[in-house]
């Protein structure tokens, strides 16, 4: 793998003429046997949308330079959030306006291509192969977990590539950072990736490259949204304490007696909608959309199958992401999923499209949990 120049970086940064510095986090995983090895760089990118006043500069602490580990078998949860390898992204926004930005994930193709070069039987591990977590950081020894553990397939599709699903990019993250007036101009993530103990060992002959960016821009540049309303099960009775997760807990809150809830600050975008009640978590998705009048569309319970749309396309055409699809369908790999038999129906979760108009505040959402089939529904008044 190409070296990287940090004091090529550290220019960039400096540098006048650039308006956003994107982080990556590569992690390359060269199975062998059944011992794998991880490497961790970082790389810049500054093909993302503009700030329009100022800078979102995104700097990287020497921890997240490199970090080789040797012999790494795969891993259960516990023992990956335990990892003391991990990937510092500092961000800071340096002009007067607000910033709202989207970490994604996806394959690394620049690298897994120079690396595999002519060898055209080499794979890329299964996305469902790797754990991500990210962690609010202080910079010091304070860290909250804020997402995952949850693997790449768990994502909705940020960005689909028609004619290569490997380049897709999947976000894990939204968040926004204050302009320099605001005392919050600063946001820092720890990473860390693992492989996960679903690792069978075929994967000891396939490769794994990864990387995140941070995609920003101005946050007046689109609305956002007060989303509320009460949460209830089948029969029409409020459920107290009940956690409701939009997009890996980038917006989170917790039904009170009479059911209600609130998620604030909501731009438009694809969200992973899930419930959790009584130790059950209900999944679904959710796509938050800007028009003229706030109003609540249901994609179906069902689609129907077509041999020429692959599941990266039906996931990214009705709003899900590709775990919802394997398990509602009792699939169990993406190569039975590859093409989908004509004229035949398949499950989806729950997919929904939320449409806000002028206002920010968008009341009356009501969520009704199925608990016999471990489902919910949305209903808007």
């Amino acid at each position: 793998m190409k070296k990287i120049d940090m004091e090529k970086i550290k220019k960039v940064v400096k540098s006048k003429n650039f308006i956003i510095v994107a982080c990556v986090i590569v992690l390359t995983i060269i199975t062998i046997s059944v011992s794998y090895a991880a490497f961790f760089t970082v790389k810049t990118n500054t093909a993302n949308q503009s700030v329009t006043t100022g800078t979102l500069a995104v700097t990287y602490t020497e921890q997240s330079t490199a970090i080789n580990r040797n012999n790494m078998n795969s891993m259960s949860d516990e023992m990956g959030l335990a990892l003391t390898e991990a990937s510092v992204i500092y961000i800071q926004n340096t002009g007067s306006l607000d910033s709202t930005f989207t970490i994604t994930l996806g394959y690394d193709m620049e690298n897994f291509l120079s690396s595999v070069g002519s060898n055209n039987e080499a794979e890329l591990t299964p996305l469902d192969y790797v754990k991500v977590a990210i962690y609010e950081y202080n910079g010091t020894n304070d860290e909250t977990l804020i997402v995952g553990p949850i693997t790449i397939s768990e994502l909705p599709i940020y960005e689909l590539n028609n004619s290569d699903s490997r380049y897709n990019r999947y976000s894990i993250l939204f968040d926004s950072v204050g302009g320099t007036s605001s005392g919050d101009a600063t946001k820092t993530y720890k990473v860390k990736m693992w492989l996960s103990d679903k690792a069978i060992p075929a994967a000891s002959y396939s490769y794994f490259y990864l990387n995140a960016e941070v995609v920003a821009e101005v946050l007046n540049a689109k609305m956002s949204y007060n989303i509320s309303g009460t949460l209830t099960d089948s029969a029409g009775s409020p459920l107290n304490e009940a956690v409701i997760s939009l997009q890996n807990n980038s917006a989170v809150s917790t039904t009170d007696s009479s059911g209600a809830f609130n998620l604030n600050g909501i731009y438009p975008g694809v969200y992973n909608l899930n419930i959790t009640y009584n130790g059950v978590t209900y999944k679904g998705n959710l796509t938050v959309t800007e028009g003229e009048s706030n109003s609540l569309n249901s994609r179906g319970s069902t689609f129907s199958g077509d041999a020429n749309t692959d599941i990266y396309n039906i996931a990214y055409n009705y709003g899900t992401t590709l775990t919802n699809i394997l398990n509602a369908n009792n699939i169990t790999t993406y190569a039975d999923a590859a093409t989908f038999v004509a004229g035949t129906s398949y499950n989806l979760r729950p997919t929904y499209e939320l449409v806000g108009g002028a206002n920010s505040d968008i009341t009356g959402v009501g969520i009704s949990l199925d608990t016999s089939a471990e489902m919910y529904s949305l209903t808007f008044n």
